[in-house]
Order: C-alpha cells, then sequence, then structure tokens
C-alpha cells in the first residue's frame, strides 16, 4: 500500500477533494514527477552538472523507494542531512502527482525560473488565516498550476516526519497571500505536505483561505509552456520502441527507462518564437486542445510501468526490480 493522502479546507468546485484517499502514485508517476518539476530550468542543470542528473533522479526513487512507495532500508540509514535533500525532491514529485492525478492540472511550473515573471507586494501583507502566519514580503511560493481557465498556487514541503506546527502555518502563510495570477484569483492555494515513512508515503493538503490584499505575479504564459517541455525542446529527441508507443518521442535516460512525449504536443510547442502577443496566446491554446483532446488516451495508457501524464509526458520503465547491476567488462 503506498499510503494516504488528506486533503481539507477546499470550498466550492474543489470541495469533493476534501477526503482522505488512497494514493495510487506508482513509481513510475514518482520518476516521471521528478523529471518534470523541481529545478528552474532542465537546460542550466544540465549544463551545470551534466547529462548524469536526469539518470540520477531515476535512481533516486528506485534506490529510496520500493514498489509500494514505502522508503527503503537504504533510505533509513542514510544520514539526516541527506534524508532532508531527498525528501524535499520526493515531495515536490508527490505535490505534482496530487496536481495532475487529483486535480486535473496540465502544468506545475516553477516559475521563478522565467524571465517574464514579476512579482508585486502590496503596502498591506495579508492577514493570518487558518492558523496562517503572516509570511515575508519576499516570501514566494515554489509552484504556479495551470489549467486552461485555472490558475493555482502551491507550496510544497517534502518530509521524514509530520511537520511542526510552525512549518505548517508558514506555508499556509505563503499560499495564502497570494492574491492574484496574472490577473486572475488563484482557484486553489494548496499547502502539500507529504512524509516518506517505512509504512508509505502520508499527505496532506490544505486549501486555506486567500486574502484581498498581498503579492500579485505576472509571467509569459507560452514562456511557461517552452520550459515545461524544455526536456525535449532543448535535446535530442529519437523514435523509440514499438513498445513505447506509435506517435512519441523522447529518449532512454537509464537501461530500459523511457522518457517520451506525445509528437502532436511537441510539434505545437516546437518551432519558431511567436513574434506577438496574439500568436503566444494562439500557441498556448493550441497546446491547451491537444492536451484537453487526448486526456482520456493519456489516462488509458496508464499502467504500474507506465506513467502518462495530461501535459503529454510518457514515462515507461522496463526495470523489473531496483537498479541493475553493472555488466561485466568482457
Amino acid at each position: 500500500m503506498a499510503g494516504k493522502v488528506v486533503a481539507s479546507q477546499f470550498t466550492g468546485a474543489f470541495a469533493h477533494l476534501n477526503v482522505s484517499t488512497d494514493i495510487t502514485a506508482t513509481r513510475a508517476d514518482i520518476v516521471r514527477s521528478l523529471l518534470t518539476v523541481g529545478y528552474p530550468s532542465s537546460k542550466k542543470a544540465i549544463r551545470k552538472v551534466g547529462l548524469w542528473r536526469t539518470r540520477m533522479l531515476s535512481a533516486m526513487a528506485y534506490g529510496y523507494l520500493d514498489r509500494a512507495l514505502q522508503t527503503t532500508e537504504y533510505f533509513r540509514n542514510l544520514e539526516q542531512t541527506e534524508k532532508v535533500g531527498v525528501s524535499f525532491l520526493l515531495g515536490e514529485a508527490f505535490t505534482h502527482w496530487f496536481a495532475q492525478d487529483r486535480m486535473d492540472i496540465k502544468f506545475l511550473v516553477h516559475i521563478a525560473g522565467l524571465k517574464t515573471t514579476t512579482w508585486a507586494t502590496s503596502s498591506i501583507l495579508a492577514p493570518p488565516k487558518n492558523g496562517a502566519s503572516t509570511p515575508s514580503p519576499k516570501s514566494r511560493p515554489d509552484f504556479i498550476g495551470v489549467k486552461k481557465a485555472e490558475r493555482h498556487v502551491f507550496e510544497s514541503k517534502g518530509r521524514i516526519r509530520r511537520p511542526a506546527r510552525s512549518a505548517v502555518a508558514k506555508a499556509l502563510g505563503q499560499v495564502s497571500a497570494l492574491r492574484a495570477i496574472n490577473g486572475t484569483q488563484p482557484a486553489t492555494r494548496c499547502a502539500t505536505f507529504f512524509m516518506l515513512k517505512a509504512s508509505g508515503a502520508e499527505g496532506e493538503v490544505v486549501d486555506p483561505a486567500g486574502a484581498p490584499t498581498g503579492v500579485s505575479v505576472d509571467f509569459d504564459e507560452w514562456e511557461m509552456i517552452t520550459k515545461a517541455y524544455a526536456f525535449f525542446l532543448d535535446g535530442e529527441n529519437a523514435e523509440l520502441p514499438e513498445a513505447v508507443g506509435e506517435g512519441y518521442v523522447g529518449r532512454e535516460i537509464d537501461n530500459g527507462v523511457f522518457f517520451a512525449i506525445d509528437k502532436k504536443v511537441l510539434s505545437a510547442a516546437a518551432g519558431q518564437e511567436p513574434a506577438s502577443a496574439s500568436e503566444r496566446k494562439q500557441r498556448r491554446d493550441e497546446v491547451f486542445e491537444i492536451l484537453d483532446h487526448r486526456a482520456s488516451h493519456y489516462r488509458e495508457r496508464r499502467t504500474e510501468e507506465v506513467s502518462h501524464g495530461l501535459d503529454g509526458t510518457l514515462l515507461i520503465d522496463r526495470r523489473a526490480g531496483g537498479i541493475r547491476p553493472r555488466r561485466k567488462m568482457v
């Protein structure tokens, strides 16, 4: 059993999320999420640390989580400081899974890495809401979630044990203080807490009330899309084995592990940079239309080995168990 996630304080169209449900993520889902979120730019990450980062993230999920998403003995024997870093990254991956699987959010983006991002803070900070502490003027949430007609804000916390009350209050304050995203009030403000345990992952997702004052953010959503697909736009893609499926391109990131993208989505996101704001919006809408049209196909492909995101990305893992041993030199 992978564990439970409890959601609370959601209202309106999202009130149905206020339940305790099983975490249905597979290890392949977590690998795909690790490759999708967690750093400002895949291009910059590769430039700084090399192509091995992708393989490292894939290996991390398999070294630290078993098939039931319970922590491995190897993880439990890590030094405390290393556990903190690993928990942070895996917490972001579980947050990405929740956003896509439970909220149908297409993109969860770390917008701090966008060139077009601008923040504005009102002179009056948002007062505490539902146990939240007042954030500092420079405090920023981790991610913005984007659907075609909705904007969401997320603060992600990965832990090995239940967070202290002060940490919860800080996260609630960070999300409740974001009053506008590209001029639109967030549909939800999600503070997520995922605890990695030997018995399985445990998650809590809280949507506190917002405030009329606080922080606003603006960014170009076409740049957001190209950043979300940077792994494929910045690198060489190839036709993959038949097992991956016709209509996808990508690359093998580890022995038997393939990361791919729907060719229709990639074609819409690639090409010449749009010259005007209207063209950027048109191209953005084209991507969302493809994703909406193919959403049922993406969901139908999902198995224990196949993780398909609502953003058109696909991860297939043919490894039978843990990390494969190195081949002996002949």
